[in-house]
């Protein structure tokens, strides 16, 4: 993948194969860690609160977040909130936590239409709607709860 920052190179990055995994260790136990910090403004605050919470996973059960899922977890962040920032007039809240080897992403806004891909649109005509079909791509489960300010929408990514 381009574009990624040293940063991202290095939370994405393999193992040196030191690592044990701890995904025994973990079943049936619940590791929390949270996302600090006030709502992000762009992608690149909520990915670096992502990246900071991946990291602090790692470090928490000595587990090795894939740079696969790693990278998909990043894209799917970034497309989540660009399209609350662009559809649905910005974040009312933003939350990432693992739980049970587990990240939940969370992504609220002020729209409460759920998102959809325009009839037509097929990502060949540079006029967009490709972000809510990769975001149901990478994530192993979607859902969208839309209440009376707006909708929040939650992806889960399994980090083992």
């Amino acid at each position: 993948m381009t574009g990624q920052t040293s940063e991202e190179t290095d939370i994405c990055r393999k193992g040196d194969g030191d690592s044990v995994s701890t995904a025994e260790e973990q079943r049936g136990t619940e590791l929390r860690v949270a996302a600090p910090g006030p709502v992000p403004t762009t992608a690149g605050e909520a990915r670096s609160q992502v990246k900071e919470v991946l990291a602090r996973y790692g470090t928490e059960t000595g587990q090795v977040v894939s740079p696969e899922v790693c990278y998909d977890i990043l894209l799917a962040v970034s497309e989540l909130v660009t399209n609350a920032l662009r559809h649905g007039a910005g974040l009312s809240a933003f939350r990432a936590a693992v739980a049970n080897n587990v990240l939940r992403v969370e992504v609220a806004d002020h729209n409460t239409m759920a998102p959809h891909t325009p009839a037509g649109q097929d990502g060949l005509t540079g006029a967009g709607g490709l972000g809510w079909p990769i975001v149901q791509a990478v994530a192993a489960h979607v859902q969208v709860a839309a209440g009376a300010m707006g909708k929040t929408i939650s992806a889960t990514f399994p980090l083992t």
